[in-house]
């Protein structure tokens, strides 16, 4: 294997080499992970830092998930005059259109980041809670067991807030039906 030689050579050597071959395997070195075979700190600041970007998003999130009820809207079937017929105006229920591109778009991206969210979770470490006895405790860092603590704990709840579920209501249950769909006022 690899021994350590205390020459200024051998830094040169191992140098040249991990250059030659990023992809080698020999030398556990942290900037030759991928990304996606990290495991990350709970305490560390990006972690910190993407927690505050999501509750940031969560709140957005909540204060556009409202507006989906402001898209129904009663009015008359042409827009430039109401159509009278013995005592009777038609008018239709329908949909503002821009307004649902708009909410649409908006709660697309935060469910981008809901679900951002979920791979992070598969990535970020624990602390096992056998070890929380007396101090720190020890960190969890094997991926297999991260995954199946987190699919235990909070991963279905999670799942179901990045679901696109107003998205799909809006555009593919209630636009299809609504301009057919006349309501007859006195």
């Amino acid at each position: 294997m690899n021994r350590l030689i205390h020459t200024p050579t051998a830094k040169f050597r191992r140098f040249r080499r991990h250059h030659q071959h990023p992809t080698s395997t020999t030398d556990p070195n942290p900037l030759q992970i991928l990304w996606r075979y990290q495991i990350l700190d709970p305490d560390s600041e990006i972690v910190t830092y993407w927690n505050h970007v999501f509750l940031l998003t969560s709140i957005i999130a909540l204060f556009i998930d409202p507006l989906y009820f402001y898209l129904p809207y009663v009015g008359p079937r042409n827009r430039d005059r109401i159509t009278f017929h013995s005592d009777y105006i038609y008018v239709c229920l329908s949909i503002d259109k821009q307004l649902a591109v708009l909410i649409t778009y908006f709660r697309s991206i935060a469910d981008m980041f809901f679900s951002l969210h979920i791979l992070m979770k598969f990535r970020t470490a624990f602390v096992a809670p056998s070890s929380r006895v007396f101090g720190r405790g020890e960190l969890v860092i094997d991926a297999k067991e991260i995954a199946m603590r987190y699919l235990k704990s909070d991963f279905l709840i999670d799942m179901a807030a990045a679901l696109p579920l107003p998205q799909i209501v809006i555009w593919l249950v209630l636009l299809p039906r609504l301009p057919g769909l006349e309501l007859d006022t006195i």
